[in-house]
């Protein structure tokens, strides 16, 4: 049998299933229902929107101000700054910097957010473990710093395009500092 026909023939059970099941529910007319509802499990309160979260304005300022040291020191470099869950808020590239300095920036700010501990951290991690090399979409490279608020991380930021990486974090670093 070929995928298609699995597929077919999966949506065709799971059909029949659903319908053999709606035969067995009660009508509207039958008895009522005299059982009490089950109260539902106690769990913390959380309010909508009580999250910590990275806003725009403040991704703009880190990424302006990180850029502006590269520039400063004299390296065309590539900013990213991404929320708690990897996802890019904003993203700046210098005018001369590669184009590889993007997606590495990405990869670094990603990897932060997501091992919530600076870059340069998991390079000293991979050289004992060094399955951190090889995790898709992550860098592993200086430059890539966690933002945290209150003690949450609430995204990362990369830089990349300078000689090293060092670098790269410190320009990260310095823009971190102006949020404190």
């Amino acid at each position: 049998m070929n995928r298609k026909s699995l597929t077919l023939t999966a949506a065709l059970a799971t059909t029949a299933a659903v319908t053999a099941g709606l035969t067995v529910l009660p009508s509207a007319s039958a008895a009522p229902n005299t059982t009490t509802p089950a109260k539902p499990a106690t769990t913390t309160p959380t309010k909508p929107g009580t999250a910590p979260y990275l806003p725009l304005s403040v991704a703009k300022k880190v990424s302006d101000i990180a850029m502006h040291k590269g520039i400063e020191k004299g390296y065309p470099v590539s900013v990213t700054v991404v929320d708690r869950d990897g996802v890019v808020i904003n993203q700046q590239r210098a005018d001369t910097a590669t184009g590889a300095t993007v997606q590495v920036s990405f990869e670094k700010a990603y990897a932060a957010a997501g091992f919530q501990t600076p870059t340069a951290d998991l390079q000293n991690a991979a050289k004992t473990s060094p399955g951190f090399t090889y995790i898709p979409g992550f860098s592993i490279l200086p430059g890539g710093v966690p933002i945290t608020l209150d003690g949450h991380i609430i995204g990362g930021i990369g830089v990349s395009g300078a000689p090293t990486g060092e670098l790269d974090a410190d320009f990260a670093n310095a823009a971190l500092n102006t949020l404190n």
